[in-house]
């Protein structure tokens, strides 16, 4: 008998369970995919394998000094970039206006620092103009915002702060084992089940194809298919709000080659959809991808790659990689898929998130994880929510708001291109 029920198809739902574990609780992890968080192979990191936190966790290791680069131009240029490599990504008759823009922007940026004022910041696009100008915004940041998120004019500055912001107190950390041995130390004392077909959920009960689990809830699910279990349950008007918030299922293929790339290189533009390229065997505990290159594609439902078979992915990558690592081939190639991996916060969600987080206190779900919260926390934020979250102490409807709303936040973060991005 379980008193804590985990449902979720991400990483952030065996995150959860594990937590709940620690304090005492007895606990079902029920997932809707085949494998564990999604992870059809354990050993290739979701995403970079990091995480970000102000002090390195006991099991992880701060993150050695590695190389990135970026991919523009047919060439990949190493990061930092600076104001020299215009004349590589610009016509001659551009530089100019392109670094005149650049140096405005950091002026005008400081000022409004200082002083006070400046201008509104809602948008991706509104927070990297104001650091850029709008040449490098439009030349880099914008094809890059298309390919992991989507529009740079529909998804929030929060989305720009958390990739592309530094925060210098946080520190970019690794796994000190493979994430095949995290997961197994994740879910330790869980009682796993996969496979599952959900039915319903309601308060203090999960109802699947087969059976019902009591227990109270915790859900790391997007908002849209919460409310599609509540069924009845949902207030009226509920799940055509929550449409708006959307999410991209991330499709990662590991291929044989990439030893010229960088450890990261960022796609901003090139053949194919994929927009980063990974060497995951440069990160401690991954030694056994030594000679391979992992390439990501963030996709829609809609998308035929989502639903292509894996021969198809495998091609789609050996396309993406083509001009930037010549020689990379499929032998021993793997693809991982995992759904919901990058919610998208679009600039009119506030109020939809604020409704929603209500209903969920309501009915006694809490959600947990970046599908569940709908919010790209960091490691040692999605730490503390959870904690917060198991303890009780607060309501659910103020660990929203202190941890997730409004979605343009106040903080200001100054960014640079050393990491272009960093998640």
């Amino acid at each position: 008998m379980a008193d804590a029920v985990v449902v979720g198809g991400g990483i952030g739902a065996a995150r959860a369970a594990a937590a709940l574990a620690a304090a005492g609780r007895s606990v079902v992890l029920l997932q809707e995919g085949p494998a564990i968080a999604g992870l059809a192979h354990p050993d290739i990191p979701v995403g970079l394998g990091l995480s970000r936190w102000r002090d390195v966790p006991a099991g992880g290791r701060a993150l050695p000094g590695l190389t990135a680069g970026l991919y523009v131009g047919g060439a990949v240029h190493a990061l930092p970039l600076s104001r020299a490599v215009l004349p590589a990504l610009f016509p001659a008759g551009a530089v100019p206006g392109a670094a005149a823009a650049w140096g405005r922007s950091r002026v005008e940026l400081e000022l409004a620092r200082l002083i006070g004022g400046g201008k509104e910041v809602r948008t991706y696009r509104d927070w990297l103009q104001q650091r850029y100008g709008k040449p490098v915004v439009e030349r880099l940041f914008a094809p890059y915002c298309e390919r992991r998120f989507g529009s740079p004019d529909g998804v929030t500055a929060n989305v720009a702060r958390a990739v592309h912001g530094s925060e210098p107190a946080e520190k970019a950390v690794a796994p000190a084992a493979g994430v095949l041995a995290e997961l197994a130390a994740l879910v330790a004392g869980v009682e796993v089940r996969v496979g599952v077909k959900l039915a319903s959920l309601a308060p203090g009960r999960v109802t699947f194809e087969g059976g019902e689990i009591e227990g109270e809830v915790f859900v790391d699910l997007p908002p849209a298919r919460v409310v599609e279990l509540l069924g009845s349950l949902a207030p009226d008007g509920l799940a055509e709000e929550v449409g708006w918030l959307r999410s991209r299922h991330a499709l990662e293929v590991t291929l044989t080659g990439g030893a010229t790339l960088p450890f990261v290189t960022h796609v901003v533009d090139g053949p194919g959809q994929a927009y980063r390229f990974v060497r995951h065997a440069l990160l401690p505990g991954n030694g056994a991808l030594q000679g391979h290159v992992s390439v990501q594609f963030a996709v829609e439902d809609n998308d035929p790659l989502w639903a292509a078979n894996d021969a198809a992915v495998v091609a789609a990558a050996l396309t993406s990689l083509d001009e930037a690592a010549p020689g990379a081939s499929n032998v021993g190639a793997r693809v991982q898929r995992v759904a919901d991996h990058h919610p998208v916060w679009v600039p009119t969600t506030a109020a939809r998130m604020r409704r929603y987080s209500l209903a969920l206190a309501d009915v006694k779900v809490t959600p947990v994880g970046r599908a569940g919260t709908f919010s790209p926390l960091g490691g040692q934020a999605e730490a503390e929510y959870l904690a917060a979250a198991i303890g009780g102490e607060e309501s659910l409807r103020d660990l929203m708001r202190r941890f997730v709303e409004p979605p343009v936040r106040a903080t200001e973060r100054q960014v640079h291109l050393t990491d272009f991005a960093h998640a």
